[in-house]
């Protein structure tokens, strides 16, 4: 089992064995921010901090008949799963729900929401919750930077979540994937889910295959000398032909003022995405360019 989901079922334990959803997404924050790992990333979203990631856990650990099928994050029976983690976050986990173990509901949310601000930029609820003065608190962590401006974005090594609160740290409104075939090993980059989970966070998103590059040529790449035969291919014969998907990126930044280009590779160097960019450059392309 992976180990998050020994944090997950510890967590559940420690609280009682059940606990509501927005509790449980509270406290599984709160403890992550704690012990200062990110067993699980989160991102501002309506009702605050929440991870797909947790809930596709949920899913993955119902089937097992480890949590009842239910609205509720509930363990279908006891068992010691707080023996399962490491002696340093058992401890941890003990003095964490001693401190916690009576704030539920709004309670709860209004803490969360004071201590990480810039998780409740979001919430459709803070309003109700807090008072005009620490409403004033989230707002000024509310990105309003809008000039205009084309990013782009890899999200190796990075969950779904965190790849989203990157999005909405950078303001950015719409998704332009130019993956040729956007289907990914990792959980929510595949281009129905990750359609899905963008726009459900207020993101729109965009599939340009034509700008990516057939598996055939992605093949046996090893070494840099590898990678940039394979740009220089790029530039030289796929984006002259490309020029019709290269003004939509233009149009659709037009449109949408902060949209980012995203594909695999963290670096965008060795992603083609940064061809893209470099013939835009080349090409009267007058905004700017951040990598982020």
């Amino acid at each position: 089992m992976y180990y998050r989901r020994k944090i997950f079922l510890a967590l559940l334990e420690s609280f009682g064995g059940a606990l509501d959803s927005t509790d449980f997404e509270k406290l599984l924050f709160l403890y992550c921010k704690t012990t200062n790992q990110n067993y699980y990333d989160f991102f501002p979203y309506k009702f605050g901090c929440f991870s797909h990631l947790s809930y596709q856990d949920k899913r993955v650990l119902i089937k097992q008949k480890i949590l009842k099928e239910c609205e509720k994050f509930e363990l279908s029976a006891k068992k010691d799963f707080i023996s399962e983690i490491n002696e340093e976050d058992r401890k941890t986990l003990t003095q964490f729900s001693l401190r916690w173990n009576n704030t539920r509901g709004n309670n709860l949310i209004r803490e969360t929401y004071l201590r990480y601000p810039e998780f409740a930029v979001k919430s459709e609820i803070a309003s109700k919750i807090l008072s005009s003065e620490e409403l004033k608190k989230i707002r000024n962590k509310n990105t309003t930077n809008n000039k205009k401006t084309l990013f782009t974005t890899g999200y190796e090594g990075i969950t779904i979540d965190e790849y989203i609160n990157k999005l909405i740290a950078n303001n950015i409104n719409l998704v332009v994937d130019v993956r040729k075939n956007p289907l990914s090993m990792k959980y929510g980059f595949s281009k129905t889910k990750m359609k899905n989970y963008l726009e459900s966070a207020g993101i729109k998103y965009v599939h340009l295959p034509e700008l990516g590059i057939i598996s055939s040529l992605r093949k046996n790449l090893e070494s840099k000398n590898d990678f940039e035969k394979l740009f220089e291919k790029y530039s030289a014969e796929i984006l002259p032909h490309s020029t019709e998907s290269i003004k939509k990126i233009v149009n659709l930044l037009n449109e949408y003022n902060r949209i980012t280009l995203t594909c695999f590779e963290a670096d965008h160097k060795s992603c083609h995405r940064h061809k893209i960019t470099e013939w835009l450059q080349k090409h009267s392309f007058i905004h700017p360019i951040t990598h982020i």
